[in-house]
């Protein structure tokens, strides 16, 4: 392959990334999602193998998941957006979901930038769309 036809073919990836990410108003001024809905099929899967366990089956957080446990640890939070996760913008999710943070466990190596992507994006396709929106606005 010539050197042209890889920057182009890596040109093309950009393109398609940046536009995966980008947020379209619809007529009503509506925010259309970042995330498809084969990411979000792909995310459900995902995140019931993979987080359930520690989030919940419909991403609603551990019981007392504010409360700290005798060692200091706070449960698993929501991520259906009824908890403070819609205070972060995509990236650091991202980051946090890749590297882990506090008792979240890092989950690179484990699930593919792709896999943490469509995990989250099934978590956010749960959100209300005032929650959305404010997140929108927030990032």
């Amino acid at each position: 392959m010539s050197r042209t036809q890889h920057l182009l073919i890596f040109a093309c990836l950009i393109l398609v990334a940046a536009l995966s990410t980008y947020t379209y108003l619809d007529k009503q001024n509506k925010a259309t999602k970042w995330y498809s809905q084969a990411q979000v099929n792909q995310g459900a899967a995902l995140f019931a193998d993979n987080c359930a366990s520690c989030h919940g089956v419909k991403a609603q957080g551990a019981l007392n998941w504010m409360q700290p446990n005798e060692a200091g640890v706070r449960g698993a939070p929501p991520l259906n957006g009824s908890g403070h996760a819609w205070h972060h913008s995509l990236d650091n999710l991202i980051q946090t979901t890749t590297h882990g943070r506090g008792a979240m466990p890092a989950w690179q190596g484990t699930l593919t930038k792709a896999e943490l992507v469509a995990t989250l994006a099934w978590a956010q396709s749960l959100w209300p769309d005032k929650i959305y929106q404010a997140w929108l606005q927030q990032n």
